[in-house]
């Protein structure tokens, strides 16, 4: 954060500093993290009151506090009527009080990992900040933006919405140079209502731009014309399927999954090899890569960033396993094109594939309709075997079955699961063939449980086969005497 004094906090929020005036330089919604010279900031939510942890915070040390109501203090405080608001408004006066160039990204999908990838690139040469994890809510984005520092050349702003209006909130507060939309799919149905929906809102990131900022848009969204008519500044196209401003050419994935491909740019080439799973990521990578040449970035320089790039938990991490088995972590969310993607991605497997799905979430009336869309799809791209755990992929395990000519009354129960624990002993008894194993669902599922349990269980087996095996060494005669 830029250091800031407290009387210019309560000037800005129109509000009066009660005590003696300080300077902050930190600011804290969680009174365990609280440190000298920070500011405490007391939210209010439904299910909690953070104004009943100020002493906690006070005995942390923090020095000042942004607070809904009075509180007998030693220490200066603000009083406001929203505490959310007034957080929002902090971070915006930071944000104005530095010269760093911000890039704003959000989508239905992909975003967190556009984050990361834009940011490996500017991280090279400049002091840059990313959201840390996916903090993008009315809540993570301001204080992403509270840390700022003086030297913050760039900043790489991830925006998440489950509703209309959520976009617009954090995308005005961010007042990005460049925005992207990274794509729109069927993800928040509950609160956006239908795609259409969905795409609405996320076009309010564009509407935060000045004529001097940059849009970057998706051409291979089926929403693509909407959102260059709610565009008023420079824009940049890109694509992995038809040449556009920025476009992907050669595309090949290497025989670990990995993907090596070309990036065209006004007329020149730049060979990029990216060492992440999926052809989705190549236009993950396209959409960071036109990022940053908004920017005035080189292209030897995002060649050289997107080389660097590492898996994110949960997205598409790869884990070894005994028998030749292979283990894809996808668990941390889901949603219906980022499923696709992921069957996409595992019918490339040559071995024995195994798609293990838990219920996607927020889907409102289409949740039937998505999950069922799913089971044909992954029979289509020949996936040979499907697990699902939860109510809705019943659905999907139905439609799995009919499309692949199996009775839906024979057998079922057997690859359907309410229970995890189950699922994972059934899994398990699978565990003598060389396999390919991808594991997907939305938050709620929880499948990242599956994830640990798989790779709890395989590495206690190997530690005990290492076991037996070293204590029969040690018995038997070498017989070379």
């Amino acid at each position: 954060m830029i250091p800031i004094q407290m009387s210019q906090i309560a000037n800005k929020l129109n509000a009066q500093l009660i005590g003696d005036d300080c300077l902050i330089d930190k600011v804290y919604t969680d009174s365990r993290s609280a440190e000298q010279s920070g500011l405490f900031v007391a939210l209010n939510g439904p299910l909690f009151d953070a104004h009943d942890f100020v002493s906690d915070a006070r005995e942390k040390g923090a020095d000042g506090f942004l607070l809904e109501r009075k509180i007998a203090l030693d220490k200066p405080q603000i009083v406001v009527k929203n505490t959310r608001l007034a957080l929002a408004e902090l971070a915006r006066l930071n944000r104005q009080a530095s010269d760093a160039e911000i890039v704003a990204i959000t989508g239905s999908s992909g975003k967190t990992t556009v984050k990361e990838m834009v940011a490996s690139i500017l991280q090279q040469s400049s002091n840059i900040l990313a959201t840390k994890g996916n903090l993008n809510n009315e809540i993570g984005a301001p204080l992403t933006l509270l840390d700022i520092e003086e030297n913050t050349q760039f900043a790489v702003i991830e925006l998440g919405a489950s509703q209309a209006g959520d976009i617009a909130f954090t995308a005005d507060i961010t007042a990005p140079q460049v925005a992207l939309v990274n794509n729109i799919a069927a993800a928040h149905l509950a609160g956006f209502g239908s795609l259409q929906g969905v795409a609405k809102a996320k076009a309010e990131i564009y509407t935060s731009l000045t004529q001097q900022g940059v849009a970057i848009v998706n051409e291979d969204c089926d929403y693509a014309d909407y959102f260059k008519s709610n565009i008023d500044c420079q824009m940049i196209g890109y694509s992995i399927e038809s040449e556009s401003d920025v476009y992907a050419t050669e595309i090949k994935l290497t025989e670990a999954q990995s993907t090596h491909f070309n990036i065209q740019y006004q007329g020149k080439k730049q060979a990029i090899n990216l060492p992440l799973l999926g052809r989705h990521n190549v236009a993950n990578a396209v959409a960071a890569a036109s990022c940053c040449l908004a920017l005035d970035i080189s292209l030897a320089q995002i060649a050289e960033g997107l080389s660097r790039i590492t898996a994110v938990d949960g997205r598409l991490l790869e884990y070894p396993l005994s028998h030749g088995r292979r283990l894809i972590d996808d668990s941390y969310n889901a949603n219906l094109s980022s499923v696709m993607a992921a069957i996409d991605l595992l019918a490339n497997y040559a071995n024995t594939t195994i798609l293990v799905l838990g219920d996607l979430a927020e889907l409102g009336d289409y949740g039937k309709s998505c999950h069922q869309k799913i089971g044909l799809y992954a029979a289509e791209k020949g996936i040979d075997k499907l697990y699902t755990y939860g109510d809705l992929t019943e659905f999907t395990q139905q439609a799995f079955r009919h499309s692949k000519g199996i009775n839906n009354n024979n057998g079922l129960n057997q690859f359907h699961f309410s229970d995890q624990q189950k699922l994972i002993q059934q899994l398990q008894k699978e565990a003598n063939a060389k396999q390919t194993i991808l594991i997907k669902g939305s938050r709620s599922a929880r499948m990242e449980n599956i994830v640990h349990a798989l790779r709890e269980i395989d590495k206690n087996s190997s530690l005990e086969q290492a076991s037996y095996s070293a204590e029969t060494s040690i018995a038997s005669p070498r017989g070379d005497y």
